[in-house]
């Protein structure tokens, strides 16, 4: 049986450069990235991906709140595997952070710590804690450089 392979490309902003985010997703390496705008006409599979994406996010950036992490941006890749019957297997995820300085100071390190704070809420996103335990997780938080 052949396995399916979606992908998902998310990137935001976030303080000075004002808020704004931006999902596009394909379907195997090999296709071309295509903006993702939900409509009625979205499948409803990929709305369930996308959920799980955005959860993630969601908690990436709450958290970062919550830890006083100055976000300017962060950039997601989300790829997920599925049996041939739709089964979801697997859920691979790296979300490059890049903190902002305060004015006059210098760019704030996101050290280790901060990193592991910030993976271990993000597990706790309700849409990925109800993936069945046989599903495949990883979640990586990186400084972007």
């Amino acid at each position: 049986m052949t396995n399916l392979l979606f992908q998902f490309r998310l990137q935001s902003r976030h303080g000075a450069a004002g808020d704004a985010l931006s999902v596009d997703f394909r379907n195997g390496d090999q296709e071309p990235w295509q903006p993702l705008e939900p409509s009625l006409r979205t499948p409803g599979f990929r709305l369930y991906l996308l959920s799980l994406l955005l959860c993630q996010h969601h908690y990436l950036v709450a958290n970062a709140v919550e830890r006083q992490l100055p976000l300017a941006t962060v950039d997601g890749v989300l790829s997920v595997t599925a049996s041939a019957d739709w089964m979801i297997e697997a859920v691979n995820g790296t979300f490059q952070v890049r903190l902002e300085a305060a004015d006059g100071a210098a760019t704030p390190e996101l050290d280790g710590p901060s990193r592991a704070f910030l993976e271990r809420r993000m597990k706790v996103c309700p849409v990925s804690r109800n993936l069945p335990g046989t599903v495949s997780k990883s979640i990586v938080v990186q400084a972007a450089g």
